[in-house]
């Protein structure tokens, strides 16, 4: 070439062409392989951050798009979240109350009757001012104005107020019926005779103090005689009372009747007093002193 000698160009050796390469091209592909590796890190972090730390952030604020972050610039800037959220502790569980088992139900117990009670009966009142219930003893003679209507009771001329007639024959008849013989020794006595056998001394019962003297009294005896120890007496000691009649002066009496001992005297008391004294075992001024 240097001689000026002429090839021709198809008998040029060929030589080797260099291509040229861009420049930075190298570059540019190390920052591209960086590129991609850092966001497969960046993205493998961010899943990774989300399994074990997704309940502690509130990823869902972080995934709007890019368009809807930079929409507007007016709008407020998200407050950054806090590093750390405080775990709210967990409400204790309340344990649930044992289930308590109903009482069964208590059947109803039927009220007991109520027992009537019986009232108690009052003791009766002693009729102390019934004409038959007259006091007629040494310290309480008959009234001066004491009368009464008399009836005959035997043909003896023997008689009785006539009140107490009736009765008297009705317990006459009654022992006459069991084979009893009854007589009448003494009955109704006037004031006057009363007076006569007070001054003859046949009585120590002055005029007045007498029962006989107010016909509610009689001497009963027996047609054999003897009167004491009789069935004619043991049967009215047993029967008297059922007629209203009493034993007047009983032998442990004597003291507070004043008068002796005598058998055959009965007194009219009326069927009730009669049964009522009978049972108290008291004479008669001790039952009209209660």
């Amino acid at each position: 070439m240097s001689n000026g000698t002429r090839i021709d160009p198809e008998e040029r050796e060929p030589r080797a062409i260099k291509i040229r390469q861009p420049k930075h091209r190298g570059r540019k592909i190390v920052f591209s392989v960086l590129a991609v590796l850092s966001a497969v890190l960046v993205i493998g972090a961010g899943v990774f951050a989300y399994i074990n730390f997704g309940d502690y952030f509130e990823f869902d604020k972080f995934g709007k798009t890019a368009e809807e972050s930079s929409s507007s610039e007016s709008e407020a800037e998200i407050p950054e979240e806090p590093e750390s959220v405080p775990e709210i502790p967990e409400e204790p569980e309340v344990p649930e109350e044992p289930e308590v088992p109903e009482e069964p139900e208590v059947p109803e117990i039927p009220e007991e009757p109520e027992i009537p009670v019986e009232p108690v009966p009052e003791e009766p009142s002693i009729p102390k001012d019934e004409w038959f219930m007259i006091l007629v003893n040494r310290e309480n003679p008959l009234p001066e104005d004491y009368s009464f209507e008399p009836a005959l009771i035997d043909d003896m001329g023997h008689s009785v107020d006539s009140r107490i007639a009736a009765d008297l024959s009705a317990m006459i008849s009654a022992g006459e019926s069991e084979g009893l013989d009854f007589v009448f020794y003494t009955a109704f006595r006037t004031i006057e005779k009363q007076k006569e056998f007070f001054e003859a001394g046949t009585t120590d019962a002055a005029p007045g103090t007498s029962e006989h003297n107010s016909g509610l009294a009689i001497d009963i005896g027996c047609a054999t005689g003897n009167f004491v120890g009789s069935p004619e007496e043991a049967w009215l000691l047993e029967h008297a009372h059922e007629y209203g009649f009493i034993l007047r002066y009983p032998s442990d009496k004597v003291d507070i009747t004043g008068f002796e001992h005598e058998p055959w005297h009965f007194r009219y008391v009326g069927k009730e007093q009669a049964a009522l004294i009978k049972e108290s075992g008291l004479c008669f001024e001790e039952y009209l002193a209660q």
